[in-house]
Formats: structure tokens, C-alpha cells, sequence
């Protein structure tokens, strides 16, 4: 049985949301980007702006140089969670698996589902009809044979368009399209792949798709088979189910960049605390912590390590972090990010332990950091953010 596979969303989704709460946004350039750094980049653009000539990634000094009636918003992650639950809402009703892409974008699985819903079309364009008569944004869909044609026929197409590829037609729909359309290149790590295509004048996924494996291997060395796949619409990644407690995440930039390892340790440690601080007034404990740093010349490296017993206090996980920074750090390169994740959260009781088998002297140690936390704790909720950081040792 053919996989029935559609991709659905919202176009420049925080900007959509925001005009919705505004309208008088709706005509003019805009982008969402952070304010608190002079060197924040554009994350998201209107179809005015890109028609400015801004594009994602431009600094926001230069897009107000290049669009001077460019109007920036903050992101607004709270109102952003809303909205998609309101989307969620249509997607769930139809799909049994589903899984999200990015904010206001979600694939979904539809394979069996035809007795109940009709052709996977039929699905998507219900979705999008109900989405725009219930929350006034306007979605498109792609639908295909597997996750990467359905999202890159997404991205082809305007607001209220469907493009569905029939299955057998993938080759043909992915030859022409630029290498630059695949999904999975549009990562900061890729652009070496990119540049390197460049070099070969593979300018065409049917250029790829025509090119021995053999000789891609030269040049693209472990990328080559997975590339050539893509290039050819073949895609056997499955549809992820979301997590039932989703992850938390804290991203550091770094102004300017960063080299010095007490510094950088601060920063990672000051994102720590005020991660652990969320699990607490969510009463979750983390099972998995992440780490990727994003070096000044735009290579990526993440590192996962799982955490037993699972915790929510820093003196339990800050060694764990330190660990992971370690690890990362192979190049004596400055680092622009640092983006710290939790994953494999659940729910905790407060409750006492019948038999601890540490050492007395360690677990009071462990109390009493603990009750430092509670204290700290109360300092950030009472006076804010800034109060108490950690320092670097001399």
C-alpha cells in the first residue's frame, strides 16, 4: 500500500498570527527577529519584505538598510503555542499520527485512513478550509508518497494552493527544482553541500538524481547516498509521533563571539538554572539533555547524553552539561550559539526515599544545593531574571 502523506501549514506563521492580532500589519513589511541583540538575524519574513529583496538569515541592520519601512516584531513564543493548539485541533481530528515540521507546520500520516476520510486530497483540503474558516489563516498543503515530497511540494505553492504528486511521479516532480528546495539542505551544517554542488554545476535535483553514486561520494563523501535518494523522491523516513510532554530548549547567542571556556561555561550553566527552574513550577523531571554549539564559521555539533535517575535539580545535571561541552568542543574555533535541550520529561512526586545507600556527608550536600535552588528560585520570581548569574572563577 502506497503511504498517503500530506504536509500542512501556515506560511510565515508568527507573521500571520501577529496580524491577526493586528491588522494593520497586514500590508506592510515585516519580520520577526529578537531586539535584544544588535546582532539578531531575521527568523521570519512577510511576502512584502522578500519582495523588498530581505530574506531569512539577513542581520536586521541590514534589512533596514535594504527595506526602510521594515517593521520588526520580537517573537511571541506564548501566542505562537496558542495558535498552533488551535490548528492541532483540525490536524488531530484526522490524522492518526501526525508530526510537527515547524511552528505551524505539521505532516500527517493518512495511510488507512480512506474508508473514513477519502483520498488524502480530500484530507488536506478540509484541513485547510477549516483552519481558514475557523482561525482566518490561510494553509497550504502538499501531499505525496512520503514526508519529503509532500513538504517539498509545500513549499512550492501559495496560500490556499494544493499540489499533490501522485505516487510514481516523484522522479519527474523533483528533477527540475533546484538543489536548494530539498528540506534537509537548508541547515547552517549544509552549506558546505551546497557550496560544494555549486562547485560541480549540480544545479538540479535531476542533475544529482543522474549523477553516479560513486562519483558524489568523491565529492560529497557519506551525504552522497542519502542525497542521491532525495533527489529522486525517495523518502522511507516514517511520520514521528510528538512526544507526549514536549522538550524545553534555551538558546545562548553569543555578542561577540566566544572562545574562553570559563566564559562559555557561565552562559551554559546560567541557561541550566532557568531550565531547571521551568521544570520545577511544571513538577517534571528531564530524562535526556542535548547540547549543540554553532561555531563562528557555521559548523554544527550536538551531543545527547540520558540522565538516571531523572532530575530537575541543577547540582544533579550540571556535571552532565560540563561533560557534554567537553565533547563538543573539538575545535579551538569561537562559538556564535550554544542551544541547551531537555527531552524525556515526565511528571514527579515529592516524596522521600526509604533507603538512600550514599554516603550521609553527600546527601546532605545534595540538600542543601538543593534548598539553594528553592532559594533562588524565589530570588528570580521576586526580584527577575538578572538578580543572581553565575560568575567565572578566576
Amino acid at each position: 500500500m502506497d503511504r498517503q502523506i500530506v504536509c500542512f501549514g501556515i506560511p510565515a506563521f508568527e507573521i500571520a498570527v501577529a496580524r491577526l492580532h493586528d491588522p494593520s500589519l497586514s500590508t506592510r513589511p515585516l519580520a520577526i527577529a529578537p531586539l535584544n541583540t544588535s546582532r539578531a538575524c531575521l527568523r521570519e519574513v512577510s511576502s512584502e519584505a522578500e519582495q523588498a529583496g530581505l530574506g531569512i538569515g539577513m542581520s536586521v541592520e541590514q534589512a533596514r538598510r535594504v527595506c526602510p519601512s521594515l517593521h520588526v516584531l520580537s517573537p511571541d513564543p506564548s501566542r505562537v503555542r496558542t495558535a498552533e493548539e488551535c490548528l492541532l485541533q483540525v490536524v488531530r481530528r484526522y490524522a492518526p499520527v501526525w508530526e510537527p515540521v515547524q511552528p505551524g507546520s505539521f505532516v500527517m500520516d493518512l495511510t488507512g485512513t480512506g474508508r473514513l476520510f477519502g483520498p488524502a486530497s480530500d484530507v488536506a483540503a478540509k484541513v485547510q478550509h477549516e483552519v481558514l474558516a475557523q482561525y482566518r489563516l490561510d494553509g497550504v498543503a502538499g501531499v505525496g508518497s512520503n514526508k519529503l515530497v509532500a513538504q517539498t511540494a509545500a513549499t512550492l505553492i501559495q496560500p490556499s494552493e494544493l499540489y499533490d504528486i501522485r505516487p510514481g511521479s516523484e522522479p519527474v516532480f523533483m528533477a527540475p527544482l533546484s538543489v536548494h528546495t530539498l528540506p534537509g539542505l537548508q541547515r547552517p551544517c549544509m552549506r558546505q553541500v551546497l557550496s560544494r554542488l555549486d562547485d560541480l554545476n549540480l544545479d538540479s535535483l535531476g542533475d544529482v538524481a543522474e549523477s553516479p553514486v560513486d562519483a558524489l561520494e568523491l565529492a560529497l563523501g557519506d551525504y552522497a547516498g542519502q542525497l542521491s535518494r532525495w533527489a529522486q523522491g525517495i523518502d522511507s523516513l516514517p511520520v514521528l509521533p510528538l512526544a507526549i510532554q514536549p522538550g524545553l530548549e534555551e538558546t545562548v547567542l553569543l555578542e561577540p563571539d566566544e572562545i574562553d571556556d570559563p566564559v562559555l561555561t557561565g552562559r551554559l550553566l546560567d541557561a541550566l538554572q532557568r531550565l531547571c527552574r521551568t521544570l520545577r513550577s511544571q513538577r517534571r523531571v528531564c530524562g535526556r539533555l542535548s547540547l549543540t554549539i554553532r561555531y563562528s564559521d557555521h559548523l554544527e555539533v550536538t551531543k545527547h547524553e540520558r540522565v538516571a535517575p531523572e532530575t530537575c535539580w541543577e547540582c544533579d545535571l550540571s556535571s552532565v552539561v560540563l561533560s557534554l561541552f567537553q565533547n563538543c568542543m573539538r575545535r579551538r574555533i569561537r562559538l556564535r550559539a550554544m542551544i541547551l535541550s531537555m527531552a524525556g520529561l515526565a511528571g514527579y512526586a515529592e516524596q522521600g526515599v526509604l533507603f538512600d545507600a550514599r554516603p550521609l556527608e553527600e546527601q546532605r550536600k545534595q540538600d542543601r544545593a538543593r534548598k539553594l535552588s528553592v532559594a533562588l528560585d524565589n530570588l528570580h520570581a521576586r526580584f527577575g531574571e538578572q538578580i543572581i548569574r553565575y560568575g567565572r572563577s578566576s
